[in-house]
């Protein structure tokens, strides 16, 4: 499927903020990105259904993976009412924990068993709306973190919690073990700056993770069309 964040005319969306627990909001996403969500969810119902696990995942860094995979969750459960946890799988280049506490040990913790799955999610003050931080890992640990069954266990805990799980899965290029952890999502996206990401980063990308279904590409800060080079890479 090709969909992209569309450059749309028409009159300005409220954003769609994300409360804490006393109400204060916590993070907030522009009317015009969740409108071109809620575009790509109807999409991807109307062919089929969700997955219950999602690993939003890029070819390099900084391609708006982790705000995508909020915003997505935020906007999947705002609409649907359906129960989201958001993962931060990415230890090498961890997110600034917002939506957690800042004494919150991460996914790393529960792996390590220096702490308990039920500890480190984060409430939103959505109820249906939870995120669990990265943590800190060691280097030497990450390779085969990535690909032990450890992992793998705490993925099936949360699927037995949630409907859906966005997985934020680190950059293609800049570590192999992305592809482990993004092949413990049932389907994947890949996420493309308009601008900075090249034909051929893309290209090589979506080769590394052939092996997942594809929901699509979600072209990010797009200003035109979708570029014929991408609508290449994806099958109708």
């Amino acid at each position: 499927m090709k969909f992209t964040l569309r450059k749309q005319k028409k009159e300005p969306l409220p954003p769609l903020v994300i409360p804490a627990g006393d109400g204060t909001p916590i993070q907030k996403f522009s009317g015009e990105v969740v409108d071109n969500l809620r575009y790509m969810v109807t999409r991807i119902l109307r062919n089929g259904q969700l997955p219950s696990r999602l690993s939003m995942v890029s070819a390099l860094r900084g391609e708006g993976v982790t705000y995508l995979s909020q915003a997505l969750a935020a906007t999947i459960a705002h609409d649907m009412k359906a129960r989201i946890c958001v993962v931060d799988l990415n230890w090498w280049w961890p997110s600034p924990a917002i939506m957690a506490a800042t004494d919150n040990p991460g996914l790393a913790a529960v792996i390590a068993k220096e702490a308990k799955l039920d500890d480190v999610i984060a409430p939103t003050g959505w109820s249906n709306l939870v995120f669990i931080p990265a943590g800190d890992m060691a280097i030497e640990h990450r390779p085969v973190m990535a690909r032990s069954q450890e992992l793998q266990d705490v993925i099936n805990n949360l699927s037995t919690r949630f409907d859906f799980l966005i997985l934020d899965i680190p950059a293609i290029h800049s570590t192999s073990d992305a592809i482990p952890l993004a092949s413990l999502g049932d389907a994947c996206c890949l996420v493309v700056r308009q601008g900075i990401t090249t034909v051929e980063d893309v290209r090589l990308g979506l080769d590394e993770i052939d092996h997942i279904p594809m929901l699509g590409v979600v072209l990010n800060r797009v200003k035109l069309a979708t570029p014929t080079f991408v609508t290449k890479l994806i099958p109708a």
